[in-house]
């Protein structure tokens, strides 16, 4: 997907300069991220989000969808819809990185621990301390979830059923 860098830059604005996900500010590498996936990879099949969308225009490429993101959290989101993003993958991370090996042996060992670390960071989650269940976008937009940003947009439940 191409994006001009007029619209990059109006993207990485929305938030001031800052990750939509953490709140943390923008490094040189950050990605644009679509909020809710171009598809859905639910039991083993997967299931293309752009004609669910009650999106203008572009569909799941709206600028209502793109946000600015940190690219270590754009590569760990992957093609999870929020919900599962935040209970599965940054619901449990206090407990994975607390099982992570003090002193790890091999390079790749040493790279993933690293990974699961930077991630942790960015959410400040610490192996006392589990996220707190809210994205940045979701504090800033004043409704709890989100969805002054995304009002356009219907909710996909973790089944991939419009709710």
């Amino acid at each position: 997907m191409y994006i001009s860098k007029k619209d990059r830059e109006t993207i990485k604005q929305k938030y001031g300069g800052l990750c939509a996900y953490s709140g943390t500010p923008l490094e040189d590498d950050w990605q644009v991220d679509h909020i809710h996936p171009k598809k859905l990879l639910h039991l083993e099949k997967s299931v293309w989000l752009n004609d669910l969308y009650d999106l203008k225009g572009d569909g799941v490429n709206s600028m209502i969808n793109l946000v600015p993101c940190q690219k270590l959290i754009n590569h760990y989101k992957r093609e999870l819809v929020l919900d599962q993003f935040r209970d599965w993958y940054l619901g449990g991370l206090h407990t994975r990185i607390a099982k992570l090996p003090k002193n790890p042996r091999t390079e790749k060992s040493i790279k993933h621990k690293a990974y699961m670390l930077k991630i942790a960071e960015y959410f400040c989650i610490k192996p006392d301390k589990p996220f707190e269940g809210k994205f940045y976008f979701e504090k800033v937009s004043g409704d709890g979830y989100g969805l002054a940003m995304c009002s356009a947009i219907n909710c996909i439940n973790l089944k991939g059923q419009m709710i």
